[in-house]
């Protein structure tokens, strides 16, 4: 059997190969990493829009539904690349106007 060693056979370890098993590991540690940032980035992005976070759990939730999911996909795409609120909103200044130096601190 060639290959990279990732084929079944009647003889094959079930476990996995270690390096396999390191990998996943190096990539489920990613995932948690970087799950805090990503929400906190698109609630921002919704807040822009003056939209509620709990907008993204329900655009995440209505993506696992079949055909819903891919038309919910593309909505939300559409709906980030779209110009945040002009001016001040219920969720705080408008961090593109020039006068407000302080809405980063």
């Amino acid at each position: 059997m060639g290959g990279f060693g990732g084929g079944f056979s009647a003889n094959s370890d079930p476990s996995g190969s270690p390096l396999a098993m390191a990998l996943i590991g190096i990539w489920g540690l990613f995932l948690l990493a970087s799950f805090i940032p990503i929400v906190a980035v698109n609630v921002r992005r919704l807040h822009d829009r003056n939209m509620s976070g709990w907008w993204y759990l329900g655009f995440m939730i209505m993506g696992w539904i079949p055909l819903i999911g891919f038309v919910t996909g593309f909505v939300y795409i559409v709906l980030m690349a779209l110009p945040g609120t002009d001016g001040p909103n219920k969720y705080g200044e408008d961090p593109k106007e020039p006068g407000n130096a302080d809405v980063f601190a």
